[in-house]
Order: structure tokens, then sequence, then C-alpha cells
């Protein structure tokens, strides 16, 4: 685990001193840019809730902390950041957190990218956190509040973790970018681009990183298809699934491209 997401955990008041006390808030809101580290965040503050040694920091060695690294704990659940959360999903989490704790004090829920979530599987979250189970932790990830309903952000306590400084220096032009995404430009156009981008996976990620800004912004101005925004962006979330799996940047990248013109052509 990066040293910087305990850093995040430990100089933030809020998260500090529920870790402190063993007071813990039934529903957070982990909101900050992509790359920020709060998914890393969510996962290392499930750890020292659900780590023996009941401290502020997980001692890594006892059998919870060691279940956790391995992604076997079966009070910790964890959902999204693979395009559309669905109803079976949060369903899912909703039996399980009503059950006792198997193993650990509290059982803790994940949900990753959760403006993803469809509407069916935000009314069934929403019914969740009216009546949140004892002894129950539920973390959602977000880059930007304003993507999800009113209703669950106003039921949650809302933990910024701002601005990751290497994302304010893209290094994507702005006229690419559009091209990239425009329905007009043809798909050679495109191949031609991103082969600039693959060749660095800086540079891969960073376009990764302002195409999701871009269609964010799209999304809160109302800008063309609410549904088909949404799609856009599964693809892009998809594609860093790709990476993160040690795929082929030009595969990466191509593969988008593709997927998007598809898409256009079916809009």
């Amino acid at each position: 685990m990066d040293n910087i997401t305990f850093a995040n955990i430990k100089n933030n008041e809020y998260l500090k001193n529920q870790l402190k006390s063993g007071e813990f808030a039934h529903f957070m809101l982990f909101v900050g840019q992509e790359g920020i580290g709060k998914e890393d965040s969510a996962l290392e503050f499930a750890k020292v809730v659900l780590c023996e040694k009941r401290s502020d920091e997980a001692c890594l060695s006892c059998r919870n902390c060691k279940l956790t690294n391995t992604g076997n704990h079966p009070d910790l659940l964890r959902v999204g950041g693979e395009g559309a959360i669905k109803i079976t999903e949060i369903r899912d989490i909703q039996k399980n957190l009503f059950l006792k704790p198997y193993q650990a004090k509290y059982k803790v829920a994940i949900i990753k990218d959760a403006h993803f979530l469809t509407e069916e599987s935000a009314n069934a979250m929403l019914k969740v956190l009216e009546e949140p189970p004892e002894n129950s932790i539920i973390i959602m990830t977000v880059s930007d509040k304003t993507l999800l309903p009113g209703t669950i952000v106003s039921r949650s306590q809302v933990v910024n973790f701002g601005i990751a400084l290497k994302a304010q220096y893209s290094q994507v032009d702005e006229q690419e970018l559009k091209m990239i995404l425009g329905k007009e430009s043809r798909v050679y156009e495109k191949f031609s681009l991103v082969q600039k981008y693959a060749k660095d996976k800086s540079l891969v990620k960073d376009l990764l990183d302002s195409l999701e800004v871009n269609l964010r912004s799209r999304l809160l101005q109302g800008q063309d298809n609410e549904r088909n925004i949404i799609k856009l962006l599964e693809l892009v979330q998809r594609s860093r699934g790709y990476l993160r799996a040690n795929v082929s940047a030009k595969f990466v990248l191509e593969n988008l491209v593709l997927n998007m013109g598809v898409l256009w052509q079916k809009l």
C-alpha cells in the first residue's frame, strides 16, 4: 500500500478522530479527482477498522489484516470500478450487511466510482442508507458528488480528498482531445493521434484522465444524452482496467477509439 494513502487518512481530522475513538460513521463519501488515492485510502481505512489490534493503524500481522491484504476478508465487501453498478450487486451488499460480521467487529462495504450506480441500484442503495445495519460502514468513492443523487449525498459524511497535483498539469492537447472524442473524426486520424500517447504510460493515464474530465463536464452541463455519456465513461474505465492488467498501451487506446466509434454509430 502506497504510504501517501495512509497519510491521506492521518492528515484528515475527521477520519483520524474516528480511528482514535473507535466510533465510525455509517456512511461516508470519499470525494476527489481521479488519481488522488481515495479508493486506496478507503481500503486502508477498512483495514484499520477490521484489524484485531483495535488501534488507529493497521498492525498488518493479524489474521484480519492478512485476509484484507489478499482480498479474502469475509467482512470486506467491494463493488464498482468496472462500469455500471448493477442492482444485483447492491442487493448482494444489502443482504450481506444485514448479517452479523463473520470475523471482525464491523462489516465494511466499499463502492468504487459510485456515479456508475444505475437508477435502480441507487434506489436500492438508498434503502440501505435510510436504515443502515448495525456495525456496518459504507464508503462510496466519486470524483464529484454532484454526479450522485442528492438523496444519497444528503445522507453521507463527505470526506474531500481534493485535486491531484499531477492532474493539474495535463500533457493532453485540447484540440487532440476533441478530435479523439469527435463523432465526425475518422478512425485513422484518431489512431494516428493515440500513437503519440501510447509511447508513454504516464501520457496514456493523462489522456484517460482528460477524457474522463471532459465527459463528466458534459454530463454535469447536460450536454448530449446522459446515458450515452455514461457509456463512454464506462469505456474509459474499462481501458484503465486493461492498463492495470498490463495490456499494451497501444492496444488499449486503439481498442478505446474503435469502441467509441462503434458506440457513436449506434447512437
